[in-house]
């Protein structure tokens, strides 16, 4: 069920086109004097719970964030190479358009624009609202909480209440004309309308819960749809017959774009869709394919749009066979990143999803890690080459948690798990081919740690941990020479299998190890912990990097002997050309306060940061 804030504001007005995003090269560029750019999420991390499709290019979506009670309506002309976003100062969770130019949003509040979205009114502060259904530019309909619905019959400038006679709140409302029309609540009970929506008579009652969704293709056909409950209706709801559907089916938002073609979308990326009105349901997605998807909408047979969870928004030209991602990025913490070269990398991110690229970031696509649920954390990734890597982190569960790692073969599209270790968290990963990788973590409760290393692919795992401390990351110059990093650093020369110990005290937490060569490198840590070495690590020396106290600095980048790249929280990131001695902080616009969890470059002026602070998540480009 989605959940709301409501608020009382003055109303405003807001004007379009605060920001332009786009995935494509030209885009991304900034001004000479600006070298960074948000690369994702785009066009939005929170909540897209509203679909508007205009036509095979063009929609409009509506996103609520987590926990303020504040909103986006985003925009796309061209299937989402470019968006406008405007923000609004109350969640909205539905939108409709009726042409190009007539729009309206609802959730904690009303909107509406006359000039396809270049300004958007508030027209009050009703709530909460979850469906607005709109037959021309005057005549609309509402469904919300408290067994209310709305009607207004002057394109929104004013909005009058009717309570229908349930126990629940509405959530979906249809009209086929201006008198006749149905709504629907969660509990299954049904409406009807012979009015324009002033009075309203309970018709029936399905079996189930979480009806989300009611359409009726004239005065005797509908459908009404929610959970795994779905209703078919021939006689004006009088009667409704309930239709088989695949197991482990649940639809948040459903559409028809004609008496035979329909689709649902759901829970954790279920997708279900029918071409013969209902007779047979076919599953497209299963639940665990991605995230909780809200809402869908038809442009055309062909075309269709949905939306969900953490900024998820697709596109389907196929009729709903197969979809394909129109945003960039997750909408999930930043963690580790990893590259092979200027084009594919990728990153980390909560909710059981890495994101991956594979033109330079102008657009991160995001796919679930096999055997993480949407409460995972995927920690670090690391590939041996453009197809063949590993992710690996933390999944929690009712009571503990279990660490894993799994591993792709098709560039991080899709995943298997191959390692599970409970009560454990793998923090670092590094693939030295497609065969050879270690992976190093913590234990969560009992403290200690683990190094482990494969060299068949990942079937099998060796212990090569040389102490009981828990371990952040792993780097390794090539299959022989490298190191680990925790509470102390370790050095291995034989691949693993001895480590030497260089450097340790009870105030030091290692998060990120690299080197440029043999010689020369960087490690960093907790508490502004900065050490460079030019001697393989024999000897490590302390260096201020400028950082604002209790910093934690979680990503290095050396790229030669004089030139690194650091980054950690409060915003901060710098860049030494003279091997440490002095350190120059550049400030990223919109991410002044981020903790950034990791910094990835691939030369001495390009690469990218990721992290969060609240709802302002993402990854930024340095170029």
């Amino acid at each position: 069920m989605r959940s709301f804030y409501r608020s009382i504001n003055a109303v405003l007005m807001l004007a379009a086109g605060h920001f332009y995003l786009q995935f494509s090269a030209s885009a991304q560029m900034e001004p000479a004097r600006t070298r960074w750019t948000k690369q994702a999420p785009i066009p939005t991390s929170f909540s897209v719970q509203g679909v508007a499709a205009l036509s095979s290019t063009e929609c409009w979506v509506a996103a609520a964030a987590l926990l303020d009670n504040v909103g986006e309506l985003a925009h796309t002309t061209d299937a989402g190479r470019t968006w406008t976003v405007v923000s609004v100062d109350s969640q909205v969770t539905t939108v409709a358009f009726v042409d190009p130019l007539h729009g309206w949003a609802g959730g904690n509040a009303f909107y509406h624009t006359t000039n396809g979205g270049q300004t958007w009114i508030k027209d009050n502060d009703f709530g909460t609202i979850a469906d607005i259904f709109f037959l021309d530019t005057l005549h609309g309909w509402a469904a919300g909480n408290g067994a209310v619905n709305y009607y207004t019959v002057n394109g929104g400038l004013h909005w009058t209440s009717v309570t229908a006679p349930g126990n629940s709140n509405m959530t979906s409302v249809y009209f086929t004309d201006l008198l006749n029309g149905w709504s629907v609540d969660l509990n299954g009970q049904v409406f009807h309308s012979t009015n324009g929506g002033q009075s309203w008579t309970l018709k029936a009652t399905v079996n189930g819960f979480n009806l989300s969704m009611i359409q009726f293709f004239d005065a005797l056909e509908g459908w009404v749809i929610g959970g795994d409950a779905f209703y078919h209706t021939t006689d004006g709801g009088n009667t409704w017959t309930r239709a088989t559907v695949p197991a482990n089916t649940w639809a948040y938002g459903a559409r028809f774009f004609d008496r035979l073609h329909g689709i649902t979308v759901g829970e954790a990326g279920n997708i279900v869709r029918t071409v013969d009105g209902g007779t047979i349901w076919q599953r497209i997605q299963p639940q665990g394919s991605g995230q909780r998807l809200w809402d869908v909408k038809y442009s055309d047979l062909n075309t269709a749009f949905l939306g969900g969870d953490n900024g998820a928004i697709s596109r389907s030209v196929n009729g709903g066979a197969t979809w394909a991602s129109i945003q960039s990025g997750g909408a999930a913490v930043t963690h580790k990143f990893d590259s092979v070269d200027a084009r594919h990398g990728w990153a980390g991110q909560d909710a059981g999803e890495i994101v991956y690229t594979v033109n330079g970031g102008r657009q991160w696509i995001r796919a679930t890690v096999g055997g993480f649920d949407a409460f995972g954390k995927i920690m670090t990734v690391a590939f041996a080459n453009t197809s063949t890597g590993w992710a690996g982190g933390s999944d929690a569960f009712f009571g503990g948690s279990n660490g894993i790692v799994s591993r792709s073969t098709d560039g991080g599209k899709t995943w298997r798990a191959q390692l599970v270790i409970s009560s454990f968290t793998f923090n670092g990963l590094k693939a030295i081919d497609p065969f050879t990788a270690f992976a190093v973590g913590g234990f969560d409760l009992v403290g200690g740690g683990a190094v482990l290393r494969t060299l068949d692919g990942g079937l099998s795992w060796l212990d090569v941990t040389p102490a009981s401390g828990g371990f952040r990351d792993v780097f390794f110059l090539d299959a022989t020479t490298g190191w680990i990093g925790g509470s102390s650093l370790y050095k291995t020369t034989d691949g693993g299998t001895s480590w030497t110990r260089q450097f340790g005290n009870d105030s030091t937490e290692f998060t990120s190890i690299s080197f440029s060569d043999s010689q020369n490198g960087w490690a960093v840590g907790f508490a502004n912990l900065v050490l460079h070495t030019t001697d393989g690590g024999q000897n490590w020396v302390a260096q201020n990097v400028g950082a604002p106290p209790l910093t934690a600095i979680n990503g290095v980048t050396a790229i030669c002997s004089t030139t690194a790249w650091i980054a950690g929280w409060n915003g901060f990131v710098a860049r030494t050309t003279d091997s440490g001695q002095t350190w120059r902080r550049e400030t990223i616009a919109g991410a002044e306060s981020v903790d950034f969890q990791d910094a990835l470059f691939l030369d001495a002026n390009t690469g990218w940061v990721g992290g969060n602070v609240g709802e302002n998540v993402g990854i930024w480009k340095r170029q």
